[in-house]
């Protein structure tokens, strides 16, 4: 059997959903995730046992590298320290980026809340078309997100298997258009735009918004 290609989650999304999509069905947003989306007022589900053996598995190689790349990185900021004190100029502008997508609601009680699972830690995409939303995982490897979006375009040989973990149609909520969010700085909590979003309303208010490609 031969080996199945490594996705890039970023540039792959279009030409592996398309063979996804239902007949007539149209793709409008598709928002790369490496494992839970952004959650706003939904706690995080528990992890389950296999998950929380990799966590510590993760935890332990990555205090390694963060031993050695700190040094690392002192001698960059050492050897940029003239750089950075200089005068830049004017930017381009503010830079506005917000997460991919984000799932909002009051508690798990809520109907976006209810699809907050342990499943959802796992790459994929996070589907919006003119039919449903869904969650929608590759089967077969994908590249770390810090390599994404870079590289030779991936070779993809016919259909791409997926799994689709979360579904919800149409009927089930409103499709409200585009809204501004904003975020909060992990470290002051400063609250900061975050970019432009396609927000789709349950019932009871919960969501899902989308992050548009362009702005």
């Amino acid at each position: 059997m031969a080996n199945r290609p490594r996705l890039d989650l970023t540039r792959d999304a279009p030409r592996v959903l398309q063979h996804w999509l239902r007949p007539d069905e149209r793709l409008i947003e598709a928002a790369p995730v490496w494992g839970l989306p952004a959650l706003d007022g939904i706690p995080k589900p528990p992890l389950t046992g296999d998950q929380l053996g990799r966590r510590t598995l993760k935890v332990v190689g990555l205090t390694l590298l963060w031993i050695v790349g700190s040094v690392v990185v002192l001698i960059v900021l050492v050897l940029l320290a003239d750089g950075l004190g200089g005068g830049g100029g004017e930017s381009g502008g503010t830079r506005t980026k917000g997460p991919a997508v984000v799932l909002h609601g009051k508690g798990s009680g809520s109907v976006a809340g209810r699809l907050v699972t342990p499943a959802l830690r796992r790459r994929g995409w996070w589907v919006f078309t003119n039919r449903r939303v869904a969650f929608v995982a590759p089967t077969g490897p994908s590249h770390a997100k810090f390599w994404s979006g870079s590289g030779p375009e991936t070779e993809l040989d016919g259909p791409v298997p997926v799994a689709t973990v979360v579904e919800v149609g149409d009927t089930a909520y409103t499709y409200e258009g585009d809204v501004d969010r904003v975020r909060h700085t992990r470290i002051l909590r400063r609250r900061k735009p975050a970019g432009l979003y396609k927000r789709v309303r349950f019932a009871d208010g919960s969501g899902i918004d989308f992050r548009r490609r362009h702005q």
